[in-house]
């Protein structure tokens, strides 16, 4: 990368935290980026991480703050760019995305890469983002999670046609790297689908390897999970050379699945689990059952095929048409 980042002077051996203004609420108040780098000793690629694209997804940020802490510049070689909250405005509001009341909006930051930077407020913050960092990046660890219904452990690697050709042998290492045994969600989207304006399919369209860990949910943090992602992490960084050690969980199959399915409620009530995070369940396994508010099952919930299971219901009410569990067909 170059020696600037956001119009900051990039020294070798340095390690800063800093503020980067990305707009105004209404009174005038900027709105900000905090933005953690590491550059090390020697040169190396440059590794970039985000977090909190939705707003109710926390583990990443801790996943960001922990692992850079841990972190000494004469311990790598490349530069490590941390930005621990990317949706501000979704933070501050505690939802997946920034209410109507900013800016009468209502996108998913996580459709609208590469931003625009003479539009909605959301797509001129993604907008600086990847003009400052993200083109500047050789690797992104993009952490999401479940949200506030679902619990995730799975690696998304959203593709298609055109980024396979690109970096598809790239995304097949970094996620490998990740390891841990961490399933991985590589079921390819069209050319013409939302998924499109996400950050894994615009980077990978410019020749940059990047991967979403989905690593907690529920509104709230998970200590297991955040290990998974700063292990996760580490093990990169490792095999991208950037820094001296031994991966962790690389022993541990990984299962790739290029097919996924989330069965969907019939009935509204009260989902029951009967199946637990990532394990590997039969086609017609019972994966849950729905209840009414009386107590009364109503409905179970079946494998489309033999899965091993990306995410599981953690918010137990659901309504007619909810997914309920992301199964990804293995054989």
């Amino acid at each position: 990368m170059s020696n600037r980042l956001f119009n900051w002077d990039l020294k070798p051996a340095t390690k800063f935290i800093k503020k980067v203004k990305v707009g105004e609420y209404s009174d005038g108040t900027p709105i900000s980026l905090l933005v953690r780098v590491i550059k090390g000793t020697n040169e190396g690629p440059t590794l970039s991480m985000l977090g909190v694209q939705h707003g109710d997804e926390y583990n990443g940020m801790e996943i960001i703050n922990r692992f850079m802490e841990q972190l000494e510049p004469q311990d790598i070689s490349g530069t490590v760019i941390g930005i621990p909250v990317s949706n501000p405005l979704a933070f501050n509001a505690a939802g997946r995305m920034a209410p109507e009341s900013m800016g009468w909006e209502e996108l998913n930051m996580n459709r609208i890469w590469p931003g625009n930077p003479r539009g909605l407020l959301t797509e001129r913050i993604v907008a600086s983002i990847w003009k400052n960092v993200i083109t500047e990046s050789n690797c992104i660890l993009d952490f999401h999670e479940g949200g506030k219904c679902y619990l995730a452990r799975y690696i998304w690697v959203p593709h298609n046609d055109d980024t396979d050709k690109i970096v598809g042998n790239q995304v097949e290492k970094i996620y490998g790297f990740f390891g841990q045994g961490i399933p991985v969600n590589a079921k390819p989207h069209s050319m013409t689908s939302p998924m499109r304006g996400c950050l894994e399919i615009q980077a990978g369209l410019h020749n940059i390897p990047c991967i979403a860990p989905e690593l907690g949910g529920g509104h709230r943090i998970w200590e297991e999970l955040v290990q998974d992602g700063i292990n996760g992490a580490r093990n990169v960084m490792i095999g991208l050379g950037m820094l001296q050690g031994e991966p962790v969980g690389q022993e541990k199959k990984q299962l790739v699945a290029t097919e996924a399915f989330s069965p969907r409620t019939l009935h509204g009530g009260i989902c029951y689990n009967s199946c637990e995070l990532n394990a590997i369940v039969n086609k017609d396994a019972t994966l849950g059952i729905v209840k009414d508010i009386a107590g009364r099952e109503i409905e179970k919930i079946h494998a489309p095929y033999k899965s091993v299971l990306f995410d599981i219901r953690h918010q137990p009410i659901v309504h007619s048409g909810d997914w309920l569990y992301a199964c990804g067909k293995i054989s």
